[in-house]
């Protein structure tokens, strides 16, 4: 009797300390799924945020006189940035920054590429031309890179 007693308390022991187990793992998944959405969504906001200024932008400024987070494709493909990648980014405050730090945070960052003209955008004839546009939108907050790119297009 005492024997099955013990037995029985050991396999709730290992039943219980299997969920404690369970639950711990729980936890962390369920927080880097928080962290991970957060800065999905900071950049997703950094990148419309992005699109806000480059409306707001003089389309003086847009015809290659472009303030220094707006880049030509040329520009950017010619400097080795690629703004997917988040390594190539550099929004430091010193030297020749290639992105803007975001309103969103301190860990976010925004940059834009005029890609050129649209595919027949330049067929208008009465109205400015149609230009491609990509925003970009960097979060590195807890560690995890997330970027964000939305095409735009405007006429200017």
């Amino acid at each position: 009797m005492l024997v099955t007693t013990l037995l029985v308390l050991l396999a709730i022991t290992i039943l219980g300390v299997a969920s404690i187990n369970t639950s711990v793992v729980e936890s962390k998944i369920a927080r880097t799924e928080k962290e991970v959405r957060e800065t999905f969504y900071l950049s997703e906001g950094a990148a419309m945020e992005c699109i806000q200024r480059l409306i707001g932008t003089d389309p003086v400024d847009k015809n290659e006189q472009f303030p220094f987070w707006i880049h030509s494709k040329r520009e950017a493909t010619g400097l080795g940035v690629n703004f997917r990648y988040p390594k190539d980014w550099d929004v430091d405050g010193k030297g020749a920054d290639n992105g803007l730090i975001s309103p969103m945070g301190n860990e976010t960052y925004m940059a834009a590429v005029e890609w050129g003209v649209a595919t027949g955008g330049s067929l208008v004839q009465t109205g400015s031309r149609l230009y491609q546009n990509r925003a970009y939108g960097l979060c590195t907050r807890y560690d995890i890179n997330s970027v964000i790119e939305i095409g735009y297009y405007m006429r200017y």
